[in-house]
């Protein structure tokens, strides 16, 4: 099975290219859709690498105080920029006493579904450009939007599901390092638990959220449409995102 793969995009951690997933009608189109941890050290070597990957886009979830503290180095650029923030799944959250993975997940797609849904109404019109979307791990957050974007197009759980477990190898060491130490500054002590939450993908987190979605909807593509997604907009979703065999 084919799992997304990591781009050396200078100044990132995790960013990576979701195409060749394999979908109901074909397969997801590579150089489409890439997520990503933040963007905020991509300096010119990175710039020009978002512009050889032909990147028009950029949908950033990040709140308002992580845009603030690390802003986006995209001067130059000639990008579009959807700012969609979603608290839960930034430093402050997880920052709280005993939350865990499944929670935060299970905010987003009940609390923030609206976002998910503006997130994967903008992606087909990139037209032929890329999407870059992030976060500051492209972990959580990403993690839920490209979930839904893929599964909505008719990619397989279980392909979704590996493509999410992998984040964690990515932002092992050195990110996960300077962001333990980053909300250590706060008075939020290093713990097995929140490095987990910082740094941690592991299956049942994205399982419990997709469980919890279908229980309450029967799929995905029924629940982004419960959400608000018109089903002229999944099938644009669709066509853009899948090539098919």
């Amino acid at each position: 099975m084919e799992i997304s793969t990591r781009i050396p995009v200078p100044g990132t951690y995790n960013f990576r290219d979701v195409g060749g997933l394999p979908a109901r009608d074909g397969v997801v189109r590579r150089g489409a859709l890439f997520r990503s941890d933040g963007l905020h050290r991509l300096g010119d070597e990175g710039r020009d690498a978002l512009r050889r990957l032909d990147v028009g886009m950029i949908i950033d979830l990040r709140d308002d105080n992580e845009a603030r503290l690390m802003p986006d180095d995209l001067d130059g650029l000639d990008v579009e920029v959807h700012r969609l923030p979603v608290f839960e799944g930034s430093g402050a959250s997880q920052g709280e006493r005993g939350i865990s993975l499944e929670a935060l997940y299970h905010r987003i797609v009940t609390r923030h579904s609206p976002i998910l849904v503006d997130a994967l109404r903008a992606l087909p019109t990139a037209g032929d450009r890329a999407v870059v979307v992030h976060c500051t791990a492209g972990k959580d957050r990403t993690g839920m939007v490209v979930a839904m974007a893929l599964l909505g197009a008719g990619v397989e759980r279980e392909s979704v599901i590996a493509d999410y477990v992998l984040t964690e190898s990515h932002l092992a060491g050195e990110w996960l390092e300077e962001m333990v130490a980053l909300i250590g500054r706060y008075g939020v002590p290093d713990t097995p638990a929140l490095r987990t939450l910082m740094g941690g993908s592991p299956r049942e987190a994205l399982e419990s959220a997709l469980d919890e979605v279908e229980r309450q909807h029967g799929s995905a593509r029924e629940y982004l449409l419960a959400s608000g997604l018109q089903r002229q907009e999944l099938e644009a979703l669709e066509t853009w995102l899948i090539e098919r065999g």
